[in-house]
């Protein structure tokens, strides 16, 4: 079993919740423009927060980190009513990602807590992200 610090523990809820954001971005957009069914404005307007939130967490704000975890337990409980009156695996999906990251979201609260006393924000970039920027900076220079 491999362990990971906190700062790995923490850098990769954050991470999962930036790409949950640019995920409901993106259906949201193409819902928008008319290539998919069921997504909207208001929808969008969610998903750009949830993204924000995202990267609130990365930089050490417990105020993100409280405000996620709260959207996302009331995304699970959206989901499991919708569950409830018209099962579809699709709804059933959305479920178990939305619990899954509010329980993520949840246990990282005392992480943060750690982190913030011995103020190691902002997280380091994962080393996907690293090797873009490497190669962004090479090609422009």
């Amino acid at each position: 079993m491999q362990h990971r610090t906190l700062v790995q523990r923490l850098s990769t809820t954050a991470n999962l919740v930036i790409f949950l954001g640019l995920l409901y971005t993106i259906l949201h957009l193409l819902g928008i423009l008319g290539l998919l069914r069921g997504y909207h404005l208001s929808g969008l307007v969610v998903a750009l927060g949830i993204l924000g939130l995202g990267y609130g967490i990365r930089y050490g704000s417990s105020v993100c980190l409280y405000a996620a975890t709260g959207i996302f337990g009331g995304l699970a409980l959206y989901f499991s009513a919708l569950v409830v009156s018209a099962w579809t695996p699709y709804s059933m999906l959305r479920l178990v990602l939305s619990t899954w990251t509010c329980w993520r979201l949840y246990c990282a609260i005392p992480t943060m807590k750690i982190l913030q006393r011995e103020q190691a924000f902002p997280l380091p970039m994962s080393r996907y992200g690293e090797r873009f920027l490497r190669r962004v900076r090479k090609r422009a220079t």
